[in-house]
């Protein structure tokens, strides 16, 4: 008997063991057939028996499954919408809003040969239409599916007047075409006649829209659609004009204010950023350039999802590229139009397409201009020391070389006909005394500066920034092959300060009367003198000390890795071909078009 309570035990656990169910969320379908399944859970592909009907490759399935076989299928709905703004916490979709995300996500890349693999959250690129996402039984977001993605479009955050600011008081449009406004998910949708006027701001959590006198109030974002929108509550350029905007114009109330997005076909937007970005004395090869170049970086941004999470790929400014900042020319729609598509890769990937105004002469490494404070960067081939002297000597290697060459403004160069190719300022030392007091006391109040400065008493490192006295030198600490300062110490009588990083260096140094107190003069190779300019032209330079204080004598405009657009010009005037233009300018890169 007791043998046969034993037995029957162990029946009822191999039984359980078998037959017991299990349950799968949001397995992903990559073959099915009469007899078996497979299906990807949490990134591991996995095969189960089963008799049914056959799934489409990538149905996501919720199922229960035990040692014989997979039953109870359910097929998951997909909500295939735009992600239009991402946080760590939740997507803001275009129809359903808001909706927060599980703690375990998992993310899938669908190539262009119809291949699965494991992704990243990253590869979700907003305001696309690629994207299948899938929410568990809480209704959250949990499954991803990303398709290949469409470049041809591209949404740019407008800044306000001067660049000032994302973030906008209020809007007037004048709509020089008939044009339609409406609010997919305030279910609302109106034509709006030619030569009508829209003012838009935000009153309270909500936007307030008048339309030809008359108001609507929407609790989400609106958009405004068609052609030749004059912005006419913007300016932008010297002489200042009222910028005009294709496409969409999307308004959106975020927590620091309300946002404006133009969402344009990507050729539409090259066409204002290459006049913008260069002028068009060069010809078309170096307008081709410029499109190329502009058009990798555009997508390269787009992918890296720089600005997530106000909406949009890139913004209008410097810190993406200048769009809409000086009106549009023949020449320069020409040149976008005729490289239609064609961007730089390295390894089958945008590069990073990083371009300058006028080089000293040599072009940087990137690791060079832009690392972390522990000396560490990213990795970026393509962009590399660089020599453009006509003909190609041995740069220099010590101080007093480096001294000498950026004094010497006969040096020929790709860009040496250009004014900023060589530049000096001088300085008094109370005149620096005081500008530095004021500028690394400004850079060191920034957390994220502070990294970058490192002040020093009595010899000792220190965790504050003292009021400055009486400068005694300055002396350059670490310098790259291309001549770029990567480190500068400024010795104090009473403290030492070191600053490290191209963009840190320049704003530690300012040519401006409002921090020296005294008139500070930047004196170009031509001649031209120039006052009260922001910072300083470049990182190339050197350092002479005098009994009254010092000159920086330096070379450049710009951070100096990648393409010299005047050297691209020059360039260009000499006959050379764009592709190879961009190839002196880019190692190791292809140029393909990618649509």
């Amino acid at each position: 008997m007791k043998k046969l309570i034993i037995i029957n035990i162990i029946l009822i656990i191999i039984s359980l063991i078998i037959f017991f169910p299990r349950s799968i969320e949001h397995g992903i379908v990559v073959n099915s057939n009469s007899k078996s399944i497979n299906v990807i859970i949490n990134g591991k592909e996995k095969k189960y028996i089963y008799k049914g009907s056959t799934f489409p490759k990538f149905t996501v399935i919720n199922f229960k499954y035990n040692l014989l076989k997979a039953y109870d299928f359910e097929i998951v709905n997909p909500l295939e919408d735009r992600i239009m703004l991402k946080t760590s916490s939740y997507y803001d979709t275009e129809n359903s809003g808001q909706i927060n995300l599980s703690k375990k996500k998992f993310f899938y890349n669908i190539d262009k040969n119809n291949n699965i693999s494991l992704g990243k959250a990253k590869d979700i690129i907003i305001g696309k239409n690629n994207i299948k996402s899938f929410k568990n039984k809480k209704g959250e977001l949990k499954t991803f599916i990303v398709f290949p993605v469409d470049y041809t479009t591209i949404r740019v955050g407008l800044s306000s007047t001067n660049f000032s600011s994302i973030y906008h008081k209020n809007m007037k449009i004048k709509c020089n075409t008939n044009s339609k406004l409406y609010s997919i998910r305030d279910k609302f949708s109106i034509d709006i006649p030619k030569e009508s006027i829209i003012f838009i701001e935000p009153k309270d959590k909500d936007l307030k829209i008048t339309i030809n006198n008359t108001n609507v109030l929407f609790k989400n974002r609106v958009y405004l659609s068609g052609n030749d929108l004059s912005m006419e509550s913007l300016e932008r350029g010297n002489p200042s004009f009222t910028p005009v905007y294709n496409g969409i114009l999307e308004f959106n109330i975020l927590k620091n204010g309300m946002t404006v997005i133009n969402e344009v076909n990507i050729e539409d937007y090259l066409s204002k950023v290459v006049p913008s970005e260069m002028p068009s004395f060069g010809g078309i090869e170096a307008l081709k350039c410029q499109a190329v170049a502009a058009r990798t970086y555009a997508i390269s941004d787009m992918i890296s999802n720089r600005f997530e999470n106000l909406g949009f790929h890139v913004d209008d400014s410097t810190k993406s590229q200048v769009y809409n900042n000086i009106e549009q020319n023949s020449l320069a729609t020409e040149a976008v139009i005729s490289t239609k598509g064609i961007i730089m890769t390295y390894e089958d990937n945008p590069i990073d397409a990083k371009y300058y105004s006028t080089s000293a002469g040599t072009g940087a490494d990137y690791k060079d201009v832009w690392f972390k404070s522990d000396g560490s960067s990213d990795n970026k081939p393509y962009i590399q020391n660089n020599n453009y002297l006509i003909p190609k000597k041995e740069l220099p290697k010590s101080e007093k070389e480096w001294l000498d060459f950026f004094k010497n403004t006969n040096i020929k160069a790709i860009d040496s006909n250009y004014p900023y190719f060589r530049w000096k300022v001088e300085y008094s030392k109370s005149g620096i005394t005081t500008a530095l007091n004021k500028t690394l006391k400004n850079l060191y109040s920034v957390e994220n500066y502070r990294d970058y400065i490192t002040v020093y008493k009595n010899s000792k490192k220190i965790k504050e920034m003292p009021i400055l006295k009486d400068i005694k030198d300055i002396k350059i600490l670490k310098r790259g092959k291309s001549g770029i300062v990567k480190e500068i110490s400024f010795i104090f009588s009473n403290a030492v300060v070191n600053v490290q990083g191209d963009s840190y260096i320049r704003s530690s140094i300012k040519c401006n009367e409002q921090y020296t107190n005294e008139k500070t003069v930047l004196i170009r190779q031509n001649g031209t003198s120039l006052t009260n300019i922001a910072s300083l032209p470049s990182s190339f330079f050197s350092v002479e000390k005098n009994e009254k204080g010092f000159i920086l004598y330096g070379g450049g405009f710009g951070h100096g890795a990648g393409m010299s657009q005047y050297g691209a010009i020059e360039l260009s005037k000499n006959g050379i071909k764009y592709k190879d233009i961009l190839n002196i300018f880019y190692k190791g890169i292809n140029i393909e078009s990618i649509y």
